[in-house]
């Protein structure tokens, strides 16, 4: 093309209203921008690179999507091996809430069942792994809200299938409590921490193998974050207000101790002269604030945790990254929360911020990675752009000085716009790591170096089945299948069988059968869908406490498949169903 024609287009293609050749490649340009990795490899190493998910398979007979996907909100990402990936989050309007899975190539959907927003993943094994997944809808017991089942179940899957789910009712005594981390010694040993127990105690569950019991810890904080490294569980806690000022502080960080008869974690505290069971590795202190004061724990949020999953023996490092919770209430002889970071490395802990390399005053880190084989971390720092900032903490000299360097606006850096601000960051490899943003963008820092495509056939197919639990009891069969006799069921809204007729002949079908009912997802709304034999005058009725909340007109159905729905109150949520039905003459 001449430069006069070049010219002349650029003019064209600048006016309010472009003509249909300067739209068609304006739409070009952003679906490059959308496929294509948007950064060049670095002459002088790895480089962030725009590397999203790609869109669920599509419908028998329907052409894949050519355009990558945007997951929703992801709650974790975790690395079995550098092909071997998994993250979890809570979708969107076009993507399931669920898992997807990374193979070495790309990032394809695994599964559209046990999904979460604020979901964790813990690894078990090479085929199997566990979940923190919110609990599925349908059950209601009292005036609960969608955020109420939000991170209150578990799923376990194992050869590419979910091989058991575990839920209890909400709002009892013994409900689970929402649960924020989770971390596996072995297959027969994983544990998941939440928030307090109710009557106190660090709420935890754990699988032994055979079944999943829940453990209150005498620390009374909310779990915030768990991490296996050398064969030990690492858990941190969140302090609160009633926490501050006290004369011993209560420690961040506990250490589940191995072959510990109690089976319970221990705190980890930065002065102590107890040694219990021979294990006792100290942290240093918590830091000082810009006046030389002590920092107050209860100004510091919970430790965020990674380790690079170094065999016992092998070295390795495990990181934990403090940030300032905000508070401004001190005790007096006291300072507020700064950032910190501390590391473990040959069983001895480390403070690297406050260090001779600070943070500059505007960083704020969020979370951090710790970068395998290598005396680094990668760090995320929040911002109000609505971009992914991370910068890269390293040391030269074996962990004698520290700098805070190779700096990236994700997004930006990669002509690709703003895309979220970041979110969960993991590194299975040097120079190599992912970060998911809050929107459900990702990205990926390599070096270019391709890797060989997973072929385990337990990541390839998409998993649409998750078990029974008790946090939904089953639907069974509301009358007999012979004389329309109520049959015994454990729902927790309980459907009252219709007023049978006398049976016409021994073996007359029932009335009403296949009876199911759900809570339509993030609404008060009652579904109840059901089969009748014959003709007949049906309502619905919703009661609490023998009393009517809420009901449907009365109505006049044929033969076959048909859905009441009704529109339920939070404040006089029903205790019992009435589904009143006879036959027609």
């Amino acid at each position: 093309m001449s430069k006069r024609r070049t010219a002349r287009r650029a003019r064209r293609c600048g006016r309010a209203a472009p003509p249909l050749g300067c739209r068609i490649a304006a739409l070009v340009t952003i679906a490059l921008a959308l496929t294509a990795p948007a950064a060049a490899q670095a002459a002088d190493g790895a480089t962030w690179h725009f590397a999203p998910a790609a869109a669920p398979p599509p419908p028998a007979g329907v052409a894949p999507s050519p355009f990558p996907a945007q997951l929703g909100t992801v709650g974790d990402i975790e690395f079995w091996a550098p092909n071997r990936g998994l993250l979890i989050s809570g979708g969107n309007q076009f993507v399931p809430a669920g898992l997807y899975a990374w193979d070495g190539v790309s990032w394809h959907q695994l599964s559209t069942v046990c999904g979460s927003p604020k979901g964790r993943i813990a690894w078990a094994g090479p085929d199997e792994f566990w979940t923190i997944s919110d609990q599925r809808p349908g059950q209601a017991g009292g005036a609960f809200g969608p955020a109420q089942f939000e991170r209150v179940s578990l799923c376990h899957f194992a050869g590419g299938r979910v091989v058991g789910s575990y839920a209890l009712p909400l709002g009892q005594q013994d409900s689970y409590q929402p649960l924020n981390a989770a971390a596996c010694r072995a297959p027969d040993d994983c544990w998941f921490g939440g928030e307090r127990a109710v009557g106190g105690g660090g709420f935890h569950l754990h699988w032994d193998g055979s079944s999943v019991t829940a453990v209150v810890s005498p620390q009374d904080q909310p779990i915030a974050a768990m991490a296996t490294f050398l064969g030990r569980v690492y858990e941190s806690v969140r302090l609160g207000q009633a926490d501050a000022g006290a004369a011993e502080a209560p420690a961040l960080l506990h250490a589940l101790v191995p072959d510990d008869p109690d089976g319970l974690f221990r705190p980890l505290r930065p002065i102590s002269d107890d040694c219990p069971g021979g294990f006792c590795p100290q942290l240093p202190s918590y830091g000082r604030d810009a006046a030389g004061r002590p920092v107050e724990p209860a100004t510091l949020d919970g430790l965020v945790l990674s380790g690079d999953r170094a065999a016992p023996g092998a070295g390795g490092q495990l990181w934990a990254l403090a940030p300032a919770n905000g508070a401004t209430s001190v005790p007096a002889g006291r300072g507020a929360g700064h950032p910190l970071v501390l590391r473990q490395h040959d069983d001895a802990w480390q403070q690297v911020v406050p260090d001779a390399a600070q943070l500059a005053a505007d960083d704020d880190p969020r979370a951090i990675a710790a970068e395998p084989g290598a005396d680094a971390a990668w760090l995320t720092l929040r911002s109000s752009d609505g971009v992914a900032h991370v910068a890269r903490l390293s040391s030269a000299d074996a962990g004698a000085t520290w700098t805070v360097g190779a700096r990236a606006l994700l997004g930006p850096d990669q002509q690709v716009g703003a895309r979220g601000a970041a979110g969960p960051l993991a590194c299975p490899a040097p120079d190599d790591c992912w970060l998911a943003t809050d929107r459900g963008w990702l990205f990926h820092l390599t070096d270019g170096t391709p890797l060989a495509r997973d072929s385990d056939p337990a990541f390839a197919g998409v998993i649409d089945d998750r078990p029974p639990d008790n946090g939904v009891p089953a639907i069974v069969p509301d009358v007999d299948a012979t004389n329309d006799t109520p049959v015994p069921a454990y729902p927790l809204l309980p459907i009252d069988p219709p007023t049978p007729d006398p049976p016409r002949t021994p073996r007359a079908k029932p009335l009403v059968s296949k009876v199911s009912r759900r809570i339509v997802p993030r609404t008060t709304r009652l579904r109840v869908t059901f089969t009748l034999a014959a003709r007949a005058h049906v309502q619905l009725v919703a009661l609490r406490k023998g009393k009517v909340v809420a009901k449907t007109r009365r109505r006049t159905l044929p033969k076959g498949r048909h859905t009441l729905q009704l529109r339920l109150q939070r404040a006089r949520w029903p205790t019992k169903l009435d589904l009143r039905a006879r036959r027609a003459r």
